[in-house]
């Protein structure tokens, strides 16, 4: 993968300015959240957990109690609230304001506290070994550079630490189908592979104007195992289908599994 020529700082400007719109915003108005309410954030965050029911396996809440937690790529806040809740000593870090703010309103909500910080993975804002895990959902591919994020949170975890990151699948049912070129172009030459262009980009992410995240980048699980060998540990599996025909959890045990839009790392320091 080619992420070392681009240019991450402006990466990060325009991260910042596109992920300030919550992400999941476009669901939150679909389901009627349209404020910041205690019953509506409830409201998402049933819908949330509902439409990734899996995500309990990856992120052991009960088991976070007491523990120095960092979240990377904080969105509408769920899964900040949630770990708050379960006990963690929470740490949030968003490269944008807006995911930044509802992650502290939220904690206000819950009558918790935490340090959540604007700032980008890439340059984390915090000490060495300062964490005993980092959850990271659906935001290293953004990053443009994902293996100094990688690296960024090994310096971060204790000895022994843990971190669970989700990243785009290169080869996913939906790549095969809908780019089946560059997919292709992906299998047999890796290492030439880049950001995805526009249109590909515009199918996993796009603001309420319709735009597509400034930069998306796709990595199979032997890349991602390369690009985590500072770790003792790394297992990762398939998750996640968005098929509009039949029941969704037919979908997330078949297809997800086999072909899924979402790869789960979960890593040792």
């Amino acid at each position: 993968m080619r992420t070392a020529s681009l240019d991450t700082a402006a990466i990060d400007r325009a991260n910042s300015a596109f992920w300030d719109e919550l992400c999941g915003t476009a669901f939150a108005r679909s389901l009627g959240v349209t404020d910041d309410s205690a019953a509506s954030l409830a409201r998402y965050d049933r819908w949330y957990f509902d439409f990734y029911p899996y995500l309990d396996r990856h992120i052991r809440f009960a088991e976070l109690a007491g523990k120095r937690v960092l979240e990377v790529g904080l969105g509408y806040g769920s899964v900040s609230q949630r770990l708050a809740e379960s006990g963690a000593v929470y740490s949030g870090l968003d490269v944008a304001a807006g995911p930044v703010a509802m992650a502290r309103h939220r904690l206000a909500l819950c009558g918790r506290s935490g340090d959540v910080r604007q700032g980008s993975i890439l340059r984390a804002p915090f000490d060495d070994a300062g964490f005993d895990a980092v959850i990271a959902i659906g935001c290293y591919h953004h990053t443009g550079d994902i293996a100094r994020a990688l690296r960024e949170t090994h310096r971060l975890l204790v000895p022994g630490g843990r971190a669970v990151v989700m990243v785009y699948n290169a080869f996913s049912y939906r790549r095969w189908l809908r780019a089946p070129a560059a997919t292709l172009r992906h299998a047999l030459r890796p290492a030439a592979a880049g950001p995805a262009p526009e249109r590909e980009r515009a199918r996993y992410d796009t603001n309420s104007a319709g735009e597509p995240a400034p930069v998306t980048e796709f990595v199979s699980i032997a890349e991602l195992r390369r690009l985590a060998r500072p770790f003792a540990e790394f297992a990762c599996v398939r998750e996640n289908a968005a098929v509009p025909l039949g029941p969704r959890g037919w979908w997330l045990a078949t297809l997800g599994r086999i072909a899924g839009l979402d790869l789960y790392a979960s890593l040792r320091k």
